[in-house]
C-alpha cells in the first residue's frame, strides 16, 4: 500500500508499522518475510559524456514479528532491517577516490507492548535494540611515487538504543486515525582502517582503529484510514528527521588527522496512499502510491548514496488459507535524476537509479 499502513495494519508487522494496532488483532500471530530490493545505479561523467554504472547486487532485508494478544493487552516483538544497502563502482571509474564501496547493514530488535482503554483509544510502546555496521572503500592515489593506486578500507559496528511509541482513534463511520513515532537512535561505531599499497609505502599508511557516531534519523507519521464494505482506503504523511546526518567526524589512533564529512541533510516529509480490497474471502489485492522527497541537497550529494526524490508505485496479494496467509509484494521505485555538478566533491556529472523490490511474506495467527 505504498507505505500506507499506519491506521490499517492488520498483521503482526503492525509492532513495525503501528503497535497501538496490535490489540485489535486476537490470540497468538507470527509473521515472516523478505524485502528484495535490485537496485540500477548509474553516472554520466560531465567532462567525458562517458556513462559509468554501479555493479549490479541483489539485497536482502528479513523480517520476524511475533504478538500475543489478550483482553485489551497485547505483547510482541519485531526483527527488521529498515537500513541496509550497498553501492559498488567498478575499479578505475572517475569517482575512484571517493568512494568505491559503500555498505551499511542495520538491525532492529523492537519489543512492544499495548493496551486498549476503550473501544475507540489504544496506545502501543517499545522499545529498540539496535545493531549496525558500516564499509566504505576508497582508491589512494599513488602517482607521486610511481605505483598504482592503493585502497583504503574503514569498518565498523556498533550499538544504539531507542523508542517507538504510538496512539490509535477508531471513530465513527469506519475511520481510524493513528499517530506513530520512532525515535532517533545514536550509533558509536568502533572500527578498524586498513590500506592496502605498495609494500615499500606501508609506513606511509598504518592501519588503525577508528571510530565515530552517527544518529539515525527520527520518523513520525500520521495516518487515517476509512473501510467502505471490503474497501480500505489510507493516506499518510510522513515526517523524517535526516537533518541529524549533518555531519560526523572519523577519529584514528595511528596518527592520521581526524576527518569531517559535511553532508547537511534535512528534515523531510513524504506522502503514501494506498488501497486493499477483498476481492474474495481468501483473496485481497492492494496498491499505493508515495512520493519520497530526498534529504540529500545538490552541494553534498556523492557516489556512496547517489539519492535523489523518488516516486514509488506498489501493488500486492494475499492469499488466505485456514490459519495461514501469503503475501507478495512488487514496488517500482522511480528515482528522478539529479546533477552533482555543485557537489563539493568535485566530481560532475549525473546520477540516474531504478529499483525494482519484491515483498514476500507469510503470516500464522490462532
Amino acid at each position: 500500500m505504498g507505505m500506507a499502513a499506519a491506521s490499517s495494519i492488520d498483521n503482526p508487522s503492525a509492532i513495525f508499522y503501528n503497535p497501538a494496532l496490535l490489540v485489535y488483532q486476537k490470540g497468538f500471530g507470527i509473521s515472516m518475510g523478505d524485502t528484495i530490493i535490485i537496485p540500477d545505479t548509474h553516472f554520466d561523467d560531465l567532462l567525458t559524456g562517458k556513462r559509468v554504472s554501479a555493479r549490479p547486487k541483489t539485497h536482502h532485508l528479513p523480517n520476524l514479528y511475533i504478538k500475543y494478544t489478550k483482553d485489551d493487552l497485547s505483547f510482541g516483538v519485531g526483527m527488521f532491517s529498515p537500513f541496509g544497502l550497498s553501492t559498488e563502482w567498478p575499479k578505475g571509474w572517475v569517482g575512484r577516490y571517493i568512494n568505491t564501496f559503500a555498505e551499511i547493514r542495520t538491525t532492529y530488535i523492537n519489543p512492544v507492548i499495548a493496551y486498549r482503554v476503550n473501544s475507540y483509544l489504544s496506545f502501543g510502546l517499545g522499545l529498540s535494540f539496535v545493531k549496525s555496521s558500516v564499509t566504505m572503500k576508497n582508491a589512494i592515489d599513488l602517482s607521486l611515487w610511481g605505483a598504482p593506486d592503493g585502497i583504503a578500507k574503514l569498518t565498523g559496528d556498533g550499538d544504539g538504543i531507542g523508542y517507538n511509541v504510538a496512539i490509535t482513534l477508531k471513530l465513527p463511520k469506519q475511520y481510524t486515525v493513528s499517530f506513530t513515532y520512532r525515535s532517533p537512535t545514536e550509533i558509536k561505531f568502533n572500527g578498524k582502517v586498513h590500506f592496502s599499497t605498495n609494500p615499500l609505502l606501508k609506513p606511509f599508511f598504518p592501519d588503525g582503529n577508528a571510530s565515530t557516531k552517527i544518529t539515525f534519523p527520527f520518523v513520525a507519521v500520521a495516518g487515517v484510514s476509512k473501510n467502505i464494505g471490503p474497501l480500505t482506503i489510507e493516506g499518510d504523511i510522513l515526517y523524517t528527521g535526516w537533518s541529524s546526518l549533518n555531519s560526523y567526524k572519523v577519529k584514528f589512533d595511528n596518527g592520521m588527522p581526524e576527518q569531517f564529512y559535511y553532508k547537511d541533510w534535512f528534515n523531510t516529509p513524504s506522502i503514501a496512499i494506498g488501497a486493499n480490497y477483498q476481492w474474495k474471502r481468501s483473496i485481497e489485492i492492494r496498491a499505493g502510491y508515495m512520493y519520497d522527497k530526498s534529504p540529500v541537497p545538490k552541494k553534498t550529494l556523492g557516489p556512496e548514496l547517489p539519492d535523489n526524490t523518488r516516486n514509488i508505485f506498489t501493488l500486492g496479494t494475499t492469499y488466505k488459507k485456514d490459519q495461514f496467509k501469503i503475501d507478495l509484494g512488487y514496488q517500482a521505485t522511480f528515482f528522478k535524476r539529479v546533477s552533482s555538478s555543485r557537489s563539493i566533491t568535485g566530481l560532475r556529472g549525473t546520477y540516474s537509479n531504478f529499483a525494482h523490490l519484491i515483498l514476500l511474506g507469510l503470516t500464522y495467527s490462532r
